[in-house]
């Protein structure tokens, strides 16, 4: 409501400089003016009396009442914008579950895909937070290019006063790992934007990686002590949205009804169809989303492996941080990837093998990229072996066994009760050995009706 004359004692230009005032007042500064007005009307009416007692009492009163009147002014959170660029889903799931545990602790977040997000914009921003996948050759998600393109062309605005983090999400095994979320890290800091906290990147079983992100990340703006607080708070709202569907983490058993061959024989050519029960399952899928298979290496393989190392298939070893073991055999068959070489490796393995040949190589990094096309850990053993390598030593050279996607070739409306995939078979020979796909051939040759195989459900919103 506006003074005016007839509401209010004040002449009329008494009330526009009131009312221009109070527009320009935040809520804590107008609680404080009226608490300091009714003290100081008190204060006028003690000094009117002419005892000096009374004055001073007053006075005392007026400064306790202008100290309980005070407000305890808090700085205003910060407006959190946070972007995701995604192309089968995986950084805007993520996108999704740090917004909902920064809402849930009081901050004012807006969420949206890079394409929904106007790029002039990008000035008017305070905490800036991206979560963002690469494709192909170091490529932004479809979704994502519009904006990569602006910032890194001439109308992309300076960002003084801008804090911002990057997720990155990507694949080591291809030689421009995570480049879009180091394209936006990298420029976003040339602009004149503060980094609030480093850069992640994330291998293709990212989420204890993303776990710790958004922990650091909320512990950064919240000053949570230790980060202790938030880390635990934001796993636990991660886990409770896994636990709402079948995950990586929590995988369905699913049945395996029909594996049946496609393909005549004598074709050069094995093509797989395959048949799924979801009985009781309680999700639908549709069309664009995929099937995602958490497989095992090849038990050949895994044999020929332990022979190369000479360990016992019993050993328990260490396959994580937090010091949990499971024996040898079990870890080189579900565990670990065995099966194909990335940069990272060849360089923690240098770091392990106290092979001084393996140690020079590396540092050519043209060399890397030649090596690891078509190679395995095995071939990595032999070519190189290593002087001193134990067992807990493993998992810091392996990174973990990545799931398979497979797109849908059944109708949900047709099919309620199944899912079906269609898998070529993958075998080839390179570098003198027969090599061959770990999931496909698994399917190929070692899963009949009848088994059952880990299987979730992966969505495609941007099919």
């Amino acid at each position: 409501m506006n003074l005016s004359v007839t509401n209010s004692p004040f002449t009329e230009g008494q009330a526009t400089q009131i009312n221009e005032l109070l527009q320009t007042l935040t809520p804590e500064q107008k609680v404080w003016l009226s608490g300091y007005l009714v003290a100081n009307q008190q204060l006028t009416s003690g000094t009117s009396d002419t005892q000096g007692s009374q004055i001073g009492a007053v006075s005392k009163d007026t400064e306790t009442m202008l100290q309980q009147n005070e407000p305890t002014i808090q700085p205003e959170k910060r407006a959190i914008t946070l972007l995701y660029g995604s192309e089968t889903g995986n950084a805007q799931g993520l996108a999704e579950i740090f917004e909902e545990r920064l809402s849930n602790i009081g901050h004012n977040v807006t969420l949206k895909a890079m394409d929904e997000f106007k790029p002039k914009n990008l000035k008017n921003v305070e905490d800036l937070f991206i979560i963002t996948s690469t494709q192909g050759e170091g490529d932004p998600p479809d979704n994502a290019a519009e904006l990569h393109e602006f910032i890194h062309g001439r109308k992309a605005p300076k960002l003084e006063g801008v804090r911002f983090s990057v997720l990155a999400l990507g694949d080591q095994t291809y030689e421009f790992f995570c480049q879009t979320g180091k394209d936006f890290d990298k420029k976003l800091e040339e602009l004149g934007a503060e980094r609030l906290y480093e850069r992640v990147d994330c291998d293709v079983d990212y989420e204890e990686d993303a776990e710790k992100w958004m922990a650091n990340v909320i512990n950064t703006i919240d000053s949570a002590p230790e980060g202790t607080q938030s880390e635990q708070v934001v796993s636990e709202s991660i886990k409770s949205a896994k636990e709402k569907k079948y995950s990586k983490a929590n995988p369905y058993q699913a049945e395996v009804l029909e594996n049946i061959n496609l393909n005549g024989r004598g074709s050069n050519k094995e093509t797989r169809h395959i048949e799924f029960l979801l009985d009781n399952f309680g999700e639908e899928y549709e069309v664009g989303d995929c099937l995602v298979v958490l497989p095992q290496n090849d038990p050949a393989l895994v044999e020929l492996l332990m022979s190369t190392l000479g360990w016992d298939p019993g050993d328990q070893i260490q396959i994580s941080e937090d010091g949990d073991t499971i024996s040898l055999e079990e870890a080189l068959t579900s565990y670990f990837e065995i099966t194909k070489l990335t940069r990272p490796l060849l360089q923690n393995a240098a770091a392990y093998f106290d092979n001084e040949a393996l140690e020079d190589k590396v540092q050519d990094s043209e060399w890397i990229q030649n090596y690891i096309e078509g190679r395995d850990f095995i071939d990595l053993l032999n070519d190189f072996p290593p002087e001193e390598l134990e067992p807990e030593d493993l998992y810091q050279i392996l990174r973990k066994l990545p799931p398979r996607e497979y797109s849908i070739s059944s109708s949900y409306q047709s099919l309620p009760d199944e899912v079906h995939i269609t898998v070529g078979a993958v075998r080839y020979n390179t570098h003198g050995r027969d090599r061959s796909g770990v999931c496909s051939v698994q399917f190929a040759e070692r899963i009949q009706p009848g088994d059952t195989v880990p299987i979730y459900l992966k969505r495609n919103p941007n099919f």
